[in-house]
């Protein structure tokens, strides 16, 4: 079966109108239309292998509004959440029947419900036939009836809400349409619409003729396509969209430099001898060849304790994305350095000074399996992954590495701001300077300066809203637009910070100082998550008070103690959950829920929603906080092992209810990675 054409609403359907097919599971679709002075961009991602859900932005001109109130600006942007389900895949001599939701969170300008039916014919599925039956806007055109109850009227100016009162109520109209694959590149589109954009040409944006529209598309290159459409019997329309697979990566492979190989250790029939242990000059050498190979690698030796038969070795993985390849390379490290009789191998991984987790394999497993069909699958679950704290370190021989000095660089920047009310993009360009200083037991002191050279954000502005309103939240995220307009040169964040393992199973987060561009104070954090554990409880409390408008030293009067409870599970198939339940910075109480999907090679696309007891009208347009984040590892991008990653945030409107602090270092993204789940799923990267 040909994969299904993505329309103008960036879901799996024809030109306008939708069909009863779905992208391949985990895939995201781009997309990108333009007619009659309108523009809409979408997101979308297939969450499940039948369930698409889409993030559209869409700017229309010539002075629209979505009702009779006058144009307040010379483009009205709008911002909204789509949702498709395939319910019944085509099989046999059944068509595949899908039911979906436009407009599901936002204005509801484009609010419409449908059911479909598409039925593909021909050896090679050439010809797909779709029909169906449609509310809201889709069923405009010669109505067949209110099957489900009239309709109430939208409210275009609060938008953000889910009015569970619209959905499949009022007019229902037929639609439906043929899509034929005339070549391997080539696609032709005929449909009907009932779509009769009232509003659109109430204001004047285009003329509509008939409810026949007419496209063709050509795939450009492995993942896009470029169509060209003649709608409504009056208008042209361009479109383009791109399929984004996150489990391939954009560059051919990973190039990274190879690993050192295996050192079997020569058999023997006695026992290996043990008089190293006495050498005087021993673990100067093993200190040094173990340092120089890491180095090598890129990975951080941290310390070394040694028995006549096992070595625990304590690595900082700076480099790798994937923690499998850094525990590889690790314990390839000890079968080189380490003496014969030594046949017990530990690997603790540390970060932000804490011993994360102990991972325990025999040196037989490791020769024995580097080059066997199956190995990393087979080593991954011979090892023991546990607690670091759960075992004694061997007492005979200890060595650490020399006191780490500080960690420095300068780097240019790029800050955007993404579908804000009154422009798509913003964007700053600048120089960042920052520095680390790790030190004692878990102690980190680091801090970053930016110097803005050139770009938009300062263009902000405040999102109108209920300010006024005596029960409206303090402005705690709404004027951050400030801090962008009063100083060029900036102090994004100046924290002391200090990590802990308080008991087994435990870790903890201290920060006090600049915690990050709008507050300071002191943060704690407290994490009860066990290694092979796929559910984890923390705790958070942050006392604050907002920093001054010019990014410097300087303080305001609001301060707020505020802070969670936050439950992590992973619930299996690469999907994770995360709710947190307590006070947000406007002093409002409540939820969020964070639903993510994470992929093994890095890439993680999820969705979250705050209700407080904000009142949607003290909250304003967008009624409750709600986005999309979406975070890529730079390495899948270059090609190169890296752990850095880019990401941002989706949301419809920046606003003061549900608000919390950007904090670094949150506990559960410092450590999970090198938990028993992670590390299973990134199994097969042992061996590179």
């Amino acid at each position: 079966m040909t994969r299904p054409t993505l329309n103008f609403f960036g879901l799996p359907g024809l030109i306008d109108t939708p069909t009863a097919t779905a992208l391949s599971d985990g895939m995201l679709g781009v997309t990108a239309s333009r007619f009659a002075d309108q523009t809409r961009v979408t997101l979308a991602f297939q969450v499940l292998p039948r369930v698409t859900a889409t993030f559209r932005y869409a700017i229309l001109g010539g002075g629209f509004t979505p009702d009779d109130s006058p144009p307040a600006q010379q483009y009205y942007y709008d911002r909204s959440f789509d949702i498709h389900w395939l319910a019944l895949p085509e099989g046999g001599w059944w068509p595949a029947l899908g039911v979906g939701i436009r407009d599901l969170v936002g204005t509801g300008i484009y609010g419409s419900e449908y059911l479909v039916a598409t039925r593909h014919f021909g050896a090679d599925d050439q010809l797909a036939v779709t029909a169906g039956l449609g509310w809201g806007r889709l069923g405009q055109r010669n109505p067949l009836g209110q099957p489900f109850g009239a309709r109430p009227p939208i409210d275009f100016g609060r938008g953000g809400s889910v009015d569970f009162g619209q959905f499949f109520r009022g007019d229902a109209a037929f639609f439906g349409g043929l899509e034929w694959q005339a070549t391997d590149r080539l696609r032709l589109q005929v449909e009907y619409s009932p779509d009769l954009y009232r509003a659109e040409v109430a204001d004047g944006l285009f003329r509509l003729d008939s409810p026949i529209n007419l496209g063709a598309s050509y795939r450009v290159g492995s993942n896009g396509t470029l169509g060209l459409h003649y709608l409504y019997g009056t208008t042209l329309a361009l479109s383009y969209n791109a399929l984004i697979d996150p489990r391939r990566p954009a560059a051919n492979t990973l190039v990274t430099a190879a690993p050192n190989p295996v050192v079997p250790r020569p058999r023997q029939s006695t026992a290996y001898s043990t008089a190293w242990t006495a050498q005087p000059d021993g673990p100067a050498i093993l200190r040094d060849n173990i340092m120089r190979l890491m180095a090598e690698d890129g990975l951080e030796f941290v310390g070394l304790a040694l028995e006549a038969d096992r070595a625990v070795l304590r690595v900082r993985n700076t480099r790798f994305q994937f923690e499998s390849m850094a525990l590889g390379r690790a314990m390839r490290i000890l079968s080189i350095t380490m003496p014969p009789s030594v046949e017990v191998f530990e690997v603790v991984f540390v970060v932000e000074g804490m011993d994360v987790s102990r991972i325990r394999m025999t040196r037989s497993d490791i020769e024995a399996q580097e080059h066997a069909p199956d190995g990393a699958a087979q080593i991954l679950e011979r090892a023991r992954i546990e607690d670091a704290t759960r075992v004694r370190d061997p007492g005979l021989i200890d060595i650490r590495a020399p006191e780490a000095g500080v960690t420095w660089g300068i780097a240019p920047y790029v800050e955007t701001q993404l579908f804000d009310p009154s422009a798509p993009v913003r964007a700053d360009l600048g120089l960042r300077a920052d520095a680390s200083y790790s030190f004692g037991s878990g102690f980190v002191a680091e801090g970053e300066l930016r110097a803005r050279l050139t770009g938009t954000l300062d263009k902000a502005r405040q999102v109108a809203g209920p300010v006024a309103s005596p029960t409206a939240p303090f402005p705690v995220r709404t004027d951050a637009y400030r801090y962008l307009q009063e100083s060029d040169v900036r102090l994004q964040h100046l924290t002391l910070s200090h990590y802990g393992r308080p008991a087994r199973n435990l870790y903890s987060r201290v920060s006090l100082g600049y915690l990050e561009r709008m507050y300071a104070g002191l943060s704690t954090e407290l994490l009860w998550r066990p290694v092979d554990s796929r559910i984890g409880i923390g705790v958070e409390v942050n006392h604050v008070r907002q920093r001054a408008f010019d990014g410097g030293l300087g303080l305001r009067d609001y301060d707020i103690t505020m802070g969670h409870v936050s439950a992590y599970v992973d619930l299996g198939e690469n999907f994770e959950a995360q709710v947190d339940t307590g006070r947000y910075l406007a002093g409002d109480y409540g939820a969020t829920l964070r639903l993510s999907r994470v992929f093994g090679n890095g890439w993680r696309l999820g969705a979250f929603a705050t209700l407080t007891d904000v009142s949607f009208e003290d909250f304003g347009e967008g009624s409750f906080d709600k986005g999309i984040t979406l975070e890529i590892p730079l390495g899948y991008i270059v090609g190169s092992s890296t752990r850095e990653q880019g990401g941002t945030v989706l949301r419809p409107l920046l606003r003061d209810g549900g608000a919390t602090l950007n904090l670094r270092g949150r506990l559960n993204a410092l450590v999970t990675d090198y938990h028993r789940t992670r590390l299973h799923d990134t199994g097969g990267m042992i061996w590179r």
